[in-house]
């Protein structure tokens, strides 16, 4: 191709397609994204997630393969050195291909120079650990609500209180995900003038436990949150996994 295009794949953890104003949530303020439809995107109402959870469903749009083809069926099982990955074949093809947040895509043990020229991780900065991503989210319910309450497996946190400590032209309340977009900002200033750039920003939220700082918190209508999509009335017939996830 005589002038390869630049490539920005943003996939962030978790993310519902009905949570986008332009696809109709009238509490949805999605505006940079609805705009980007307007202008110069396309977007999918019909487009289906191959898997409901984080590694099998990246194994499957990176490889091209369902998951199931090879086994792709956990986090622990991810993308092997001999199976295709979008990211190492744009390397190979002269992209410079920079990775920017978590992985959850190939075996760490095995290096990342295959798939990528740089790899940023991110890091927290100060007081950004107060994000409510726990150590423990997974070996622990002490962060949820009371059993019987509405909170209790909700996955919500609700509003993030900024640090005292924060600088107070700051009005977020600065993480990895922060760290990785303003360091794709300044990849983007200054990429390769002899190379097309591959980014991809695998980005930690919306993440559970949910939760989001002012203005965002505060920004949301919550009168006009659609109606919830109720349970089955009866689960006979339904796949043991569905009841057991609800």
């Amino acid at each position: 191709m005589a002038n390869p295009p630049h490539i920005i794949l943003i996939n962030p953890d978790q993310w519902r397609g009905d949570v986008l104003g332009h696809l109709g949530n009238p509490a949805a303020l999605t505006p940079n994204l609805d705009r980007l439809v307007e202008t110069q995107a396309v977007s999918l109402a019909n487009t289906f997630c191959q898997n409901p959870v984080c590694t099998p469903s990246r194994c499957s749009f990176m490889s091209g393969w369902y998951p199931h083809v090879r086994g792709h069926r956990t986090m622990f099982h991810m993308l092997q050195p001999n199976e295709p990955v979008l990211l190492r074949d744009l390397k190979q093809a002269g992209y410079h291909v920079w990775w920017g947040g978590k992985n959850d895509l190939v075996p760490g043990q095995f290096g990342f120079e295959e798939y990528c020229d740089v790899r940023f991780p991110g890091q927290q900065r100060g007081d950004g650990a107060n994000r409510p991503i726990r150590h423990d989210l997974h070996s622990s319910n002490a962060w949820r609500g009371q059993p019987g309450s509405d909170t209790w497996y909700s996955f919500f946190h609700g509003k993030i209180e900024k640090p005292a400590s924060f600088p107070p032209e700051e009005n977020f309340v600065y993480d990895n995900d922060w760290d990785v977009v303003f360091e794709a900002i300044r990849t983007i200033k200054n990429r390769p003038q002899d190379q097309p750039l591959c980014m991809f920003l695998a980005l930690s939220f919306p993440h559970p436990p949910y939760a989001v700082e002012d203005p965002w918190f505060s920004a949301i209508q919550r009168e006009q949150l659609p109606p919830r999509t109720p349970a089955p009335h009866d689960w006979s017939g339904k796949p043991s996994l569905l009841k057991g996830i609800y």
